[in-house]
Formats: structure tokens, C-alpha cells, sequence
């Protein structure tokens, strides 16, 4: 059993079609996706209230298509208060998505973010939020995890899943191994030696999802992280779905697979 928490799509063509993508992960052993649209063509920044309703019907479109394989986060951009929380409403509450998906329109720490945490704790359903530490190139608006652990610490019953284990580092590790309402995937970045060892050690595997963050980067890459980790085979088990299962409440018997 593998769920990948943190992949992508949209009206694409080509390897990137829905059907292509869903197609390599069961090539990959991957059984759910966890899937967010940022776009239907393309990713914008600062997305507008149409531009975030279009990417989330091309989402409810897909999840309609292949109920077994996709499994829907609601995406929004905070900069619209009222407009996200009638997208949340009309998503989850009122539709099949069973979390918040947040990009780079607002950094975590920023007040705007409130609204959605409420709700979201309201709902009982986990925020996915883009983080990432770089040396150069942050998009003005872009969390860091430093950010996420300002939201954490904000909201303690709030669940994040921390996106890009490997582009918070060291560091990142070390900014949200204190909030236990924190949980990172993995997905983006190349692996390398010895981070996803030290946050186990730090934030026990209990906190740490499997994600590939597909398309832009490979099911087979990605999971090389934790198949090629000094981490123990329970370890290992609790990363790749285990974890997943339990923060985003997935009933398994609603699938045509079992564990």
C-alpha cells in the first residue's frame, strides 16, 4: 500500500494527462492520490476568485473520473476571504474534497491565513501548505517554514501538512520538529543523504507523509527517499500510507483496494 499525499493535475496532455499520471503511479505501486489543481493550464501566483473555481471543478471533474485513484484538496488563495470560504464550503462540506490545499499567494504567517485555519479546524480536515527555504528565487509571498510554524503555533489543533521536506532541510526540520500539529512530506527537491533519517529522529516518523509532487517530479525518484532510507521497516510503513490514512481519515473500504 502506497498514498501519495501531494501530487498535481490539470486539463493537460501528453505524460502530464490525468490518466497518464495515474497511469505511473500504479506502474510505481501507488495506490491514492492525494491531488490538488493549481490551474487548469498553468499555475498563477495570485490567482482570482474564477481562476481558483475553474481549478477546482477541473479537480471535481477528475475525482468524478477515477473515484479510486484521486482524492481531492480544495484549493484557495486567502487574498478572498469570503470567496474561500465559500469554495471550502462548496468542496468539502458540501462536496467530496477532504482537505485545503495552500500555495503562494499569502505566506502562512500572514493574518489572512485565520480564516481558513478556523475553518478548516471547523471541518476537522488538514491544510497542505507550500514551503520551501532557498538561496535565491522566493516568490515574494512564499512560505517558508518558519511561516508554517507561526500557523501552527497559532492553531495547535490545526493539522498542516508541510509540503517539500526536501527544500526545508536541516533547518526547516528544526523550525517545525516543536509543533506537533506539523506534519512534512517529502515530495520535490532531489533526495539527499541523511535528511529524511533526521527528521525521524527529530519529529518521529509519525509526522512525515510519502509525495512525489507529480508531475513536476517522478513516483519512482521520490520514493527512492524512503525505500533507500537507514529507517526501519515500521518506519518506512507509516511514511508511505499509514500516516496519510490516519491525518486525512481515508476509509479504505470506500476503495476497490485494501491494505
Amino acid at each position: 500500500m502506497i498514498i501519495d499525499s501531494h501530487i498535481h493535475i490539470g486539463r493537460w496532455s501528453g505524460d502530464d494527462s490525468v490518466e497518464k499520471i495515474i497511469e505511473s503511479a500504479s506502474r510505481n505501486g501507488i495506490d491514492l492520490l492525494l491531488t490538488s489543481c493549481l490551474g487548469e493550464y498553468g499555475y498563477t501566483i495570485y490567482p482570482t476568485v474564477d481562476e481558483v473555481q475553474k481549478a477546482n471543478n477541473c479537480l471535481l471533474e477528475a475525482i468524478g473520473n477515477f473515484p479510486d485513484s484521486i482524492i481531492g484538496l480544495c484549493y484557495v488563495n486567502p487574498q478572498h476571504k469570503q470567496e474561500s470560504i465559500d469554495e471550502i464550503q462548496r468542496c468539502v462540506a458540501d462536496g467530496s474534497m477532504i482537505g485545503i490545499k495552500l500555495w503562494t499567494a499569502v505566506k502562512a504567517s500572514d493574518p489572512r491565513v485565520e480564516p481558513i485555519a478556523e475553518i478548516a479546524i471547523e471541518f476537522d480536515v488538514p491544510i497542505l501548505q507550500h514551503a520551501w527555504y532557498k538561496m535565491t528565487g522566493n516568490m515574494e509571498d512564499e512560505s517558508t517554514p518558519a511561516d508554517v510554524a507561526i500557523l501552527a503555533g497559532k492553531f495547535p489543533d490545526l493539522k498542516i501538512q508541510m509540503a517539500h521536506l526536501y527544500g526545508a532541510g536541516f533547518r526547516g526540520i528544526a523550525d517545525i520538529a516543536p509543533y506537533p500539529n506539523i506534519y512534512v512530506d517529502i515530495g520535490g527537491g532531489e533526495p539527499e543523504a541523511g535528511i529524511l533519517e533526521f527528521a525521524v529522529k527529530e519529529m518521529g516518523a509519525e509526522r512525515i507523509l510519502y509525495a512525489s509532487d507529480a508531475p513536476g517530479r517522478g513516483f519512482a525518484v521520490q520514493l527512492g527517499k524512503v525505500m533507500g532510507a537507514n529507517i526501519s521497516k515500521e518506519s518506512k510503513e507509516l511514511i508511505l500510507w499509514k500516516n496519510a490514512k490516519k491525518i486525512y481519515k481515508i476509509n479504505m473500504e470506500d476503495k476497490f483496494f485494501n491494505d
